[in-house]
C-alpha cells in the first residue's frame, strides 16, 4: 500500500501531523544528528512511519516539538533500530519517552541476526530490498536537504513496521518476546538520566594504580569539564584532553603559572579555564579523607592465572549454549562477566550464586539474573562446580562439544 509522504517545517503542519496520527498502536521512528562539533548531539531531522504516512520532521525549522510527545504519549510503542542514541536525544528535546519501546536490532540478537546488525542487513534479510546507503555520512545540519537525501532518511522507517511484524513473529513463536521485551526497557531506562558529572572519572583510561589522593584531584577535574563542556556545548576533548587532565591530578600545580608549564593545555583554554582548573585541584587536594574515591571491592584469585582459564572454560559453553539457542553470545555474557563469577564463587566457597547477587555489593553481572540465569548462567555455575563436563567428539566430517550432566546420569 502507498503511503502519504509528507515533509514538515513548520509548527502548524507538525501539530496537524501529531492530530492525525493520534491514536496509532506502533510508530516508527529515527532521527539524523551530528556529534562531532558538540557536547549533546544536535538533532537535525526526525523520520516517522506509520502504515498510512511517512514523514520527515525538520527540528531546525520546528521550535515547538512538544506535539512530537503528544504523539508518542503511552501506549503508543516506539519502533527504532539501534535507537539507543535516538531516545537520548529525544529525552533530551522533548523532555519525555514512551514507556514501550521496541527496538529491531535487539530483538534481532534473540533470532541468530548476530549482536549488532544494521538496519540495511536487516531489512534486506526480512524484507528482500537492498538499501542504498550512498548517504551515510550527510551533513544533516545544511538546508535545504535534496530529495536524494529525504529518499535516504525516510528509507530508515520505510520497512521499520515490516522488519518489526517479520521479528516478533518468531519471536512469539519461540517464546521469546518477553525477553526482548525485558531487554528493550533496559535500554529504554538507560536513556532517562544524563551521566552523573562526578562519576565520570570512572570512564578514563590510564588511572590503574592511581593514589586515592590523585583520585579524587582526578574526580574534581573532570567533574569541572564535564560540566564546562555541556555549557558549551562542546565535545570534551575539545576543552581538556583525557591524558592532560591525568597529568594535571599527578603533578597538581597550585597556580596558573604553575599550570601554564603542562604540556597538551592550549593557551587559549590555559587563559580561559586557568582559575576554574586550579580551584578543581585545589578542591581535590583541600577535600576530607572520608570523600576519598571508595577503593574497588577486592576480588579473590585477583592475580591468579587459573581464573583466565576457567573462564575460557565457561565462555565455550556459554557459546554452545548460545548457538544452541540461536542467539548473539555477547546477549548472555562477555569475557570479564565470566572471570567475575570465577572470583565470586571462590569467595562463596566454590558454591553457585543465588539470584540478585549482583545487588549486594558484588559488581553487576546479567548472567546472574532474569532470563539469562534461566538459560544459561545456572548451568555455568554449575559447570564451574563440577556439576556438568564437557567432552569433545571428532569424527570424520564434524567437531561436537558434548555437555555431560551429572543430574542426568
Amino acid at each position: 500500500m502507498l503511503r502519504e509522504t509528507r515533509f514538515i517545517t513548520d509548527n502548524s503542519s507538525l501539530r496537524q501531523l501529531a492530530q492525525d496520527l493520534g491514536g496509532e498502536r506502533i510508530i516508527a521512528l529515527d532521527t539524523e544528528f551530528l556529534t562531532e562539533r558538540y557536547f549533546y548531539p544536535r538533532l537535525c531531522l526526525v523520520q516517522i512511519g506509520t502504515p498510512k504516512v511517512l514523514a520527515t520532521v525538520d527540528p531546525l525549522a520546528c521550535e515547538d516539538l512538544s506535539p512530537l510527545a503528544e504523539l508518542l504519549a503511552d501506549p503508543t510503542v516506539l519502533l527504532l533500530h539501534a535507537g539507543a542514541q535516538d531516545l537520548t536525544i529525544l529525552r533530551r528535546r522533548l523532555g519525555y519517552l514512551p514507556s514501550k519501546v521496541f527496538d529491531t536490532q535487539i530483538a534481532a540478537a534473540f533470532l541468530g541476526f548476530g549482536h549488532s546488525i544494521s538496519y540495511s542487513r536487516l531489512v534486506e534479510s526480512c524484507c528482500g530490498v537492498k538499501l542504498s546507503r550512498s548517504r551515510a555520512y550527510t551533513d544533516w545540519a545544511q538546508r535545504p536537504l535534496a530529495d536524494d537525501q529525504l529518499k535516504y532518511a525516510l528509507d530508515d522507517v520505510r520497512y521499520l513496521m515490516r522488519v518489526y511484524e517479520h521479528l516478533s513473529k518468531s519471536l512469539l513463536k519461540q517464546g521469546r518476546l518477553g525477553w526482548v521485551e525485558e531487554e528493550c526497557s533496559l535500554a529504554r531506562n538507560l536513556a532517562l538520566n544524563d551521566p552523573d558529572p562526578r562519576e565520570q572519572w570512572r570512564r578514563l583510561s590510564g588511572v590503574r594504580g592511581a593514589r586515592r589522593r590523585q583520585l579524587l584531584v582526578l574526580r574534581e577535574l573532570v567533574a569541572w569539564r564535564e560540566e564546562e563542556a555541556r555549557r558549551r556545548d562542546r565535545p570534551r576533548q575539545h576543552i581538556v584532553p583525557d591524558r592532560v587532565l591525568r597529568e594535571i591530578s599527578q603533578s597538581t600545580p597550585r597556580s596558573v603559572s604553575e599550570l601554564k608549564n603542562m604540556r597538551g593545555l592550549h593557551p587559549r583554554e590555559h587563559k580561559r579555564s586557568g582559575m576554574a582548573i586550579i580551584a578543581a585541584v585545589e578542591a581535590g587536594l583541600a577535600a576530607p579523607d572520608s570523600s576519598l574515591p571508595a577503593p574497588r571491592r577486592r576480588l579473590y584469585l585477583k592475580n591468579d592465572p587459573a581464573v583466565g582459564v576457567v573462564a575460557s572454560l565457561a565462555d565455550t559453553y556459554m557459546k554452545t549454549r548460545a548457538r544452541e539457542l540461536g542467539l548473539a553470545p555477547q546477549l548472555l555474557a562477555n569475557r570479564k562477566d565470566l572471570e567475575l563469577i570465577v572470583r565470586m564463587m571462590a569467595e562463596n566457597g566454590g558454591r553457585p550464586l543465588e539470584e540478585g547477587t549482583s545487588s549486594q555489593g558484588n559488581p553487576e553481572v546479567r548472567l546472574l539474573d532474569g532470563w539469562r540465569r534461566e538459560v544459561a548462567g545456572e548451568d555455568v555455575m554449575r559447570l564451574l562446580a563440577g556439576c556438568i563436563a564437557l567432552r569433545v567428539k571428532i569424527s570424520s566430517n564434524r567437531v561436537d562439544l558434548v555437555v555431560e550432566d551429572e543430574k542426568n546420569s
